[in-house]
């Protein structure tokens, strides 16, 4: 009886108690779906969000921090303007468009990539490392389309800090010495600029685990 595995034959309250109870010990039934225990599926599938959600957060940080660096450095520049329309763009893109365009492009027209899945048909007959580059490589569209879509926010946010960095006395001060731009940015302005920005970074890694299920959903990712 479902009331009675589920503790809902004791009350609503009682009931409430024993489900939490059980989640807080990891214990959290049986999936309906995959008739095996949740844990051991989520053991199974985490490591697909967890790695493609690494990925698309490295992407992140190598494109948009140096952009958004880029654009403070040249402000009202034709950098500034470009960065800041690429990064509207990114902000404004659906996820599922982003994906479907993808796909047409690199799985039906160019034929490159597989349009969805984790793994190609032959996979069972592939090398240890041919499996790690047949997985990667369906790995590729997904972590494009997560990174494109979380890059603009970031970028925005690193011009802003920058900005605000370089506009400050000691940076003033820094080049009346005679410092050159590079020293002035990297040793200066870019160290005190990235302690706000680590911070929202490593939030948005966190959305990243989150948000990737959307993204998964679309090219069939477990």
């Amino acid at each position: 009886d479902l009331n009675a595995q589920y503790g809902m034959d004791k009350g609503l309250v009682a009931g409430y108690f024993t489900w939490i109870g059980s989640a807080l010990r990891g214990e959290w039934g049986d999936s309906w779906v995959w008739t095996i225990p949740v844990t051991e599926e989520f053991h199974n599938t985490v490591w697909y969000s967890f790695a493609l959600g690494l990925v698309s957060f490295v992407l992140q940080i190598i494109i948009a921090i140096p952009l958004g660096i880029a654009a403070a450095r040249k402000q009202y520049g034709f950098t500034d303007y470009f960065t800041s329309v690429v990064s509207m763009i990114c902000i404004s893109m659906p996820t599922f468009f982003l994906a479907t365009v993808l796909k047409y492009i690199f799985a039906v027209k160019l034929g490159w990539l597989d349009i969805s899945g984790m793994q190609s048909r032959d996979y069972m007959y592939l090398s240890d490392f041919g499996k790690f580059l047949d997985v990667a490589e369906h790995f590729i569209m997904p972590a494009i389309t997560l990174t494109v879509i979380s890059i603009g926010s970031l970028m925005r946010f690193t011009r802003t800090n920058m900005l605000e960095v370089l506009n400050s006395d000691y940076i003033r001060t820094a080049r009346s010495k005679g410092q050159t731009e590079w020293v002035v940015i990297t040793k200066h302005a870019l160290k005190n600029a990235l302690i706000p920005i680590i911070t929202v970074a490593g939030l948005q890694f966190g959305g990243l685990l989150g948000g990737s299920v959307l993204t998964e959903t679309i090219f069939s990712i477990p």
